[in-house]
């Protein structure tokens, strides 16, 4: 039992050396956020969104743009209809308010599914048509999404600091219709309260989680060449390994809406397990590769290394240890009360370690970010925070799966019908 002891021991020294960095990101985050003074420039930027069937939403997030502080001239939205069999492609192009430039283009192709195969095909549209380097800048978002009315104005502020890439506050139009909405939301506030707030002040490289950024033209002057199932961390391990600062924009903030029916959230959750791991295989070993290069910054490969890395192997090996000392206080509690006390002891230590810990997150969470989320009635709340990590358990249990299934991208219905100026009010 002591040399039992003694290997999980090492192996968790060994673990959280390893990671241990990421508890400066969460307690700089938490006390203070990266800001960008006002400016004078006004730069021109193009609106990307791949859309598949989104004739519900998509006008609401246009009125988002339209209604935007910034000079509108400055702005071109383009809509990629990609594979689409509604009226997402008619909708956009009837828009007509405040003078916004719409352009949609349409593309067909069963065996190009993924939004990285749609982001292709608009960005050789756009430089067939303009040229690439005719926009300063390009934002991508969903269909879905709803922008602040200061939106572009926050981050044309980080983009006049001289940040090629920046990404911002992700919220959500449906926190609280179900557990499951509210898990999402969570989960992506976490990232910007664990992560890429204190990476900002640090000037590390922040997460790109899908939608909600914006990178200088120059970083498609080749195109856009990702297109796997998680698009976005591609184009992120590309970005590092070329030197580039992912930044990030806490005063920008956009709305995102979250899958509330479980069978589409086993259904994502496979999708991107299963592009985590196409990830890992694909960017792992070139950022291991350039990590000890002197031309390179080593701590933001090394970060984005281990953002690769599959946290279920992370959380495996912490299991292991946690399981390790349960079986410890279990067999010192079993000594002076018996077994069955001692391993009933032993669980419910683990149970409330693993619920005090999700709590407190989620605690400092609202601490931060409380003004931002729609208010909820406090019962419902609390339900929803101890059903949280069921969020974490599902994307663990699929990425098992994944491991032997082959996924294919399949669309994720979008049917929150909501304003910016209604959630504005909320």
């Amino acid at each position: 039992m002591n040399l039992v002891i003694k290997i999980c021991s090492i192996i968790g020294t060994i673990v959280t050396v390893l990671y241990a960095y990421k508890a400066i990101f969460f307690i700089v985050g938490f006390f203070k956020y990266r800001k960008f003074s006002p400016t004078e420039k006004r730069y021109r930027y193009g609106i990307c969104v791949a859309a598949r069937n989104e004739e519900k939403v998509i006008e609401n997030f246009l009125e988002s743009v339209a209604a935007q502080d910034y000079p509108l001239d400055k702005l071109t939205v383009f809509i990629m209809a990609h594979n689409c069999t509604d009226n997402t492609a008619d909708v956009a192009r009837a828009y007509q308010k405040n003078g916004l430039n719409v352009v949609v283009y349409e593309h067909n192709c069963k065996d190009e599914r993924t939004k990285g195969f749609a982001l292709r095909q608009l960005f050789k549209m756009i430089d067939a048509e303009y040229g690439v380097e005719s926009f300063d800048g390009y934002f991508v978002f969903d269909a879905d999404n709803l922008i602040a009315e200061n939106y572009v104005t926050k981050m044309n502020e980080a983009f006049a600091d001289g940040n090629k890439i920046v990404t911002s506050f992700r919220n959500s139009k449906n926190v609280n219709q179900n557990w499951i909405s509210f898990g999402y939301a969570m989960h992506w506030m976490r990232t910007c309260l664990t992560e890429n707030r204190g990476k900002g002040v640090l000037k590390q490289a922040c997460r790109i989680q899908g939608t909600g950024f914006l990178f200088a033209n120059e970083l498609v002057k080749n195109g856009w060449n990702y297109v796997t199932l998680t698009e976005d961390r591609s184009f992120c391990t590309d970005a590092v390994i070329q030197n580039y600062k992912i930044s990030y924009c806490d005063e920008a903030m956009f709305y995102d809406e979250q899958p509330y029916k479980l069978k589409v959230v086993l259904r994502q959750r496979l999708r991107w397990s299963k592009g985590h791991l196409q990830s890992t295989w694909e960017n792992c070993p070139k950022l291991l590769r350039n990590m000890f290069r002197k031309d390179k910054n080593f701590t933001i490969t090394y970060d984005s290394f281990f953002l690769n890395f599959p946290r279920v192997v992370e959380r495996g090996v912490r299991k292991i240890i946690s399981q390790t000392l349960e079986m410890v206080i279990a067999i010192i509690a079993g000594s002076a009360l018996g077994w069955w006390k001692g391993i009933a002891i032993a669980w419910a230590v683990g149970k409330l370690k693993t619920i005090g810990t999700n709590f407190l997150l989620q605690l400092a969470v609202f601490i931060v970010y409380g003004k931002r989320v729609e208010k909820e009635n406090i019962f419902k709340r609390v339900f929803h925070m101890i059903m949280f990590p069921m969020f974490d358990i599902i994307g663990k249990w699929t990425t098992y799966v994944a491991l032997f299934k082959k996924v294919e991208w399949k669309p994720i219905p979008h049917d929150t019908v909501v304003d910016v100026k209604t959630l504005k009010k909320g």
